[in-house]
């Protein structure tokens, strides 16, 4: 029987003498476009709180990319559909076989009390069918433990996997910071093949300044030099922390490689504020989709255009979001957007929107209990706007057409990228 618990008194379970093993499970997905810079933050601060209560803490990171920035990938079966439209689904991650080889070597000198594994969103379960059972006939005596988006926000539907506890909210992370160090235990190396992090993941703490300098100073001790700030808005306080953890880093000569992948909200970026992410080490800018009704606010994509235009950045690193598959979506204005987008940023890149936790569209599919039809992946919406999914599919050729240049291959459509695939196939369908 799974038991649940909040935060608060699920962390009691937890003392000095407790061998845990954390679990960052592989993933199911039709697209998993991130992986080089997905990190399983959520659990690394969580080795944080309870190493400093004297636990055991160890790591299973199935999707730990390898040097090269990737993890295998397996297509499934069968493919996924959804209306009128089919998606190739796959599993993303290190093989099973590969995992069980390793617990089982690891097992002969150290066997978990307790194991927790995080999913990342409320919709990455279906992994966890065949896991859990794997790791229960395993390690029969251990217990497990389910948190993050998926217990505490389905519940009901995670009671189906077979956990002994599940975590119905969430762990206040404010004062603690990841532990990349984890990465680099020996039994941890030897349950991850012996791969390393090539890059690490920042969060701001309740000393947002120090914290990110306390991250940076692992960081380095580790040999870790590409990263991200993982922040929805990079510009809280009208960008006053970041120009103050860019400003020391500067002054004490410290060299890391930031990579603007998220929080770039332009509309609070204050004057001259991209010009000293250069200067402090950001190599690449991609921009948060910035619209008023149907119009894109050209005047401040333009702006930060001119502060790095005497940059060399190539176009693959200064790129625009386009929010796609929203409620509101309609095609004329996804491809007039796509053009400006373009113009303006040398690349753009379309965003899959999925409804957050609480609004009517996530609770009713909720509801339902069709949880796969919350992947951003499969346009969730598509119905109510009018747009079709394969419409969808359609646009995601389109954007990398107009990406093509960016390869320095502009209108070479006979190589082996994507695109070029593509647009071979469907001109033969149209032959």
């Amino acid at each position: 029987m799974t038991i649940c618990l909040q935060a608060e008194q699920w962390i009691k379970e937890f003392n000095s003498k407790t061998k845990i093993l954390l679990i960052n499970p592989p993933v199911q997905e039709v697209r998993y476009a991130w992986v080089r810079w997905n990190q399983p933050t959520t659990l690394l601060m969580l080795s944080t709180v309870l190493t400093e209560m004297h636990c055991d803490v160890q790591l299973l990171d199935f999707m730990l990319p390898s040097e090269t920035g990737r993890v295998a990938i397996r297509d499934l079966a069968k493919q996924k559909v959804i209306g009128s439209t089919s998606y190739k689904a796959r599993t993303y991650g290190m093989p099973m076989d590969e995992a069980a080889k390793n617990l089982r070597i690891v097992l002969k000198e150290w066997e978990p009390d307790h194991i927790i594994i995080d999913t990342l969103t409320s919709y990455w379960y279906e992994t966890l069918r065949t896991l859990i059972p794997y790791l229960k006939t395993l390690i029969p005596d251990t217990r497990i433990s389910i948190i993050g988006p998926y217990a505490a926000m389905e519940t009901e539907h995670a009671k189906k996997m077979g956990a002994t506890y599940l975590v119905t909210d969430y762990l206040d992370f404010q004062r603690c910071i990841p532990n990349y160090e984890l990465y680099f235990k020996p039994i941890t190396k030897k349950l991850n093949s012996d791969k390393l992090p090539r890059f690490g993941g920042l969060k701001f703490t309740q000393d947002p300044v120090n914290g990110l300098l306390e991250q940076v100073a692992v960081l380095r001790r580790n040999n870790i030099k590409d990263t991200v700030i993982f922040e929805e808005n990079l510009f809280l306080h009208e960008g006053q922390i970041l120009r103050e953890f860019l400003s020391i880093l500067n002054k004490e000569g410290i060299q890391l490689s930031f990579h603007g992948l998220c929080g770039i909200e332009i509309k609070d970026a204050p004057l001259g504020i991209f010009q000293e992410m250069y200067n402090g080490g950001y190599r690449s800018f991609f921009l948060e989709y910035e619209k008023q009704g149907n119009e894109l606010i050209i005047d401040n994509y333009i702006r930060v255009y001119r502060e790095l235009k005497s940059n060399k950045i190539s176009s693959g690193n200064f790129a625009g979001f386009l929010m796609i598959g929203t409620p509101e979506d309609d095609l004329e204005t996804m491809f007039r957007h796509s053009f400006q987008l373009l113009e303006l940023c040398g690349s753009l890149i379309p965003k899959p929107y999925t409804p957050s936790f609480h609004t009517d569209e996530y609770k009713s599919y909720s509801r339902a209990g069709r949880l796969d039809l919350l992947s951003p992946h499969v346009f969730p919406l598509a119905e109510k706007n009018g747009i079709s999914r394969e419409e969808y599919m359609e646009f995601y050729q389109h954007t990398s057409f107009l990406n093509e240049k960016r390869l320095g291959q502009s209108f070479n459509f006979f190589d082996d990228h994507y695109c070029s695939i593509a647009l071979k196939r469907s001109l033969g369908k149209k032959g």
